[in-house]
C-alpha cells in the first residue's frame, strides 16, 4: 500500500508540475502578409504574466496582448500535497520495515501514522477539487477562440486567422484524475492505520450494557448486600411465628433482651422475603 501512495502521488505531481502548453494561430492579412504567433504557458499557469505580440495589419505595427487569470495557488497547493504526501509515504515505508520496535514503542508510531492519514485524506479531498475547478479556469482562459477576439486582427473580417496547434490537455486531466485516486488511497489506509493502533480492542474489551441489564445488576447488588449486611451487624435471624391451632393462640420465639430481632417468613423457599424487625426494648 505504501508503494501505491508513493506511485500515485508521484503520477500526480508530475503530470501537474511538469505540463507545459503551447497555442500557435497564423495571420494573413488582407495584403497577404503572413504571421505566425506561438503562445506558451506551464505550470504554475500564472497566465497574466503571459504575452505575446500579434499584428495589427497596419503595415508593421504590432500589439502585444496578455492572457487572464492567476491560477497558481490552486495549482502549487496541489503540488505541494503531492511532494509532501510522497515524502511521508517514503518515510513511513523505511520506519515500517527497519525501525518496526521503535514504531510500536508506547504506541506512538501507530497513532501518529492514523493521525497523518486523516491529515492527508483531507489535504488530498481539498487539493483535488480545488484544482479540478483551477484547471477548469486554465481552459477558458487559453482557448483558442477567445485568444482569437483577443487580436484586433482577428476581430476584421477581410483578415484571414487560423489555428495551427492546440493545448493538449491530458496530462492536466489525468492529474485531477490521480488526486481523486490518492483521496481514495488514503481514505482506504484510515481504517488499516486504525487498527494499527489497537484503540478498538480496548473498545471491545468494555462493551456497553443495556439499561435493563444495568437494573437488574443494579437489584443483585442491593439485595446480596442487605443480606450481608443484616446478618454483619449481629442480628440475629428467627423465623416467624405460627398460630397453634390447638391452643387458639399465636407464639413468638424466645428473644434475648435489648437485641433487635429480625424475622423472616417460614417456608420461604429461597433466604430472601418479607423482613420484620422488632426492638423488644
Amino acid at each position: 500500500l505504501f508503494f501505491l501512495l508513493q506511485l500515485f502521488a508521484v503520477l500526480a505531481f508530475a503530470t501537474c508540475g511538469g505540463y507545459s502548453g503551447q497555442i500557435m494561430v497564423k495571420v494573413e492579412c488582407l495584403d497577404k502578409t503572413q504571421s505566425n504567433i506561438s503562445i506558451s504557458f506551464n505550470y504554475p499557469f500564472r497566465l497574466q504574466q503571459v504575452h505575446f505580440s500579434a499584428p495589427l495589419c497596419e503595415g508593421t505595427r504590432k500589439e502585444t496582448l496578455f492572457l487572464e487569470g492567476d491560477n497558481a495557488s490552486s495549482a502549487q497547493f496541489f503540488v505541494t500535497v503531492s511532494v509532501l504526501a510522497f515524502l511521508y509515504s517514503l518515510l513511513a515505508t523505511i520506519v515500517y520495515f527497519f525501525y518496526q520496535n521503535k514504531y510500536r514503542e508506547k504506541n506512538r508510531g501507530p497513532v501518529v501514522d492514523f493521525l497523518v492519514t486523516l491529515a492527508f485524506s483531507s489535504l488530498w479531498l481539498v487539493s483535488s477539487i480545488a484544482w479540478a475547478k483551477t484547471l477548469s479556469g486554465v481552459k477558458t482562459a487559453t482557448d483558442v477562440h477567445e485568444i482569437l477576439l483577443l487580436m484586433s486582427a482577428c476581430r476584421a473580417q477581410e483578415n484571414l486567422c487560423e489555428v495551427l496547434q492546440e493545448p493538449i490537455w491530458t496530462n492536466l486531466n489525468m492529474s485531477v484524475a490521480f488526486g481523486f485516486l490518492n483521496f481514495f488511497l488514503w481514505a482506504g489506509n484510515i481504517w488499516f492505520a486504525y487498527k494499527e493502533t489497537g484503540l478498538h480492542k480496548s473498545i471491545q474489551r468494555y462493551p456497553s450494557r443495556t439499561p435493563s441489564e444495568k437494573r437488574d445488576s443494579f437489584r443483585q447488588y442491593s439485595q446480596t448486600s442487605f443480606d450481608q449486611s443484616g446478618a454483619g451487624f449481629g442480628q440475629r435471624l428467627y423465623n416467624q411465628g405460627s398460630f397453634d391451632l390447638s391452643s387458639g393462640g399465636f407464639s413468638l420465639p424466645q428473644t434475648n433482651l435489648g437485641q433487635p430481632m429480625l424475622y423472616r417468613q417460614v417456608g420461604s423457599p429461597t433466604s430472601r422475603g418479607p423482613l420484620i424487625f422488632v426492638n423488644e426494648m
